[in-house]
């Protein structure tokens, strides 16, 4: 399989990422633009794009994330199209989630302990022809910078793709779930215990027809899960509905 690293050089975490994981033999593809502002036409045309990249947040919490991008709703001010999301691979989200969750730990004397969670789709590029994720470092300027933070994310990136190209991980359903808050705890703690989680719903975001159809068209997945009690009812019930007429199984987890 043939992945594309790409970072941004208007991007503090993501050159520290770069630096990192070019120590490991890895080529960068890097773009003067920010990350999220990219579009398809930017890109070489591979088979997997993994963004190198930063996270903010008002809480300044030191964070390490993974996300697919795109747009749930019509709200595209971070880049993207509205209601477009890109292709998902759910196994290559986990591995990272799994590995960057592992690393964590393993620098927790040196750099104290970061938050690592999923977090739910969310911002630009939206139409990549391809799985995209973006591993992020955060929240604020003096995480991005922290060279540990920087190698946690480049282990974590060889680590994943190496078991993907060896076909070194266990089997488990893949699923793609609706519910929850943003950083997504309950699909983080599913993902961290055997499951191979996508695309990430949140409460927050009540999705059109139009984005389940790509979701169910771009995701590899064994069934819809459901955070049933992190999910408005009204929601829940025209998901469900969407999903019974397509002849597509889901479940409350």
């Amino acid at each position: 399989m043939e992945y594309l690293l790409i970072s941004s050089k208007k991007d503090l975490a993501s050159q520290n990422i770069k630096n990192c994981i070019e120590n490991y033999g890895f080529d960068v593809f890097e773009i003067d633009k920010e990350l999220i502002q990219i579009t398809q036409d930017d890109l070489p045309k591979v088979e997997a794009y993994i963004f190198l990249s930063k996270h903010r947040s008002e809480s300044g919490k030191p964070t390490l994330t993974v996300h697919t991008p795109g747009n749930l709703t019509e709200d595209n001010s971070f880049g993207g199209n509205k209601e477009e999301i890109c292709p998902c691979d759910p196994i290559l989200n986990t591995l990272l989630l799994r590995n960057i969750f592992k690393y964590n730990n393993q620098y927790k004397e040196k750099i104290g302990i970061f938050d690592v969670s999923f977090e739910v789709v969310h911002h630009g590029p939206s139409d990549l022809n391809a799985p995209a994720v973006f591993v992020e470092i955060g929240s604020s300027e003096r995480e991005w910078v922290i060279k540990e933070a920087g190698e946690i994310i480049a282990k974590s990136i060889v680590d994943t793709i190496d078991q993907i190209k060896n076909t070194e991980y266990a089997e488990g359903d893949k699923i793609i779930g609706f519910g929850g808050g943003h950083y997504a705890p309950r699909f983080t703690n599913l993902a961290l215990n055997g499951y191979y989680v996508g695309y990430i719903v949140p409460k927050y975001a009540s999705v059109s027809d139009r984005v389940l159809e790509q979701m169910i068209n771009k995701q590899e997945f064994d069934y819809a899960a459901f955070d049933w009690k992190g999910l408005r009812g009204d929601d829940k019930r025209r998901y469900i509905k969407f999903l019974e007429e397509r002849g597509v199984i889901w479940k409350k987890i």
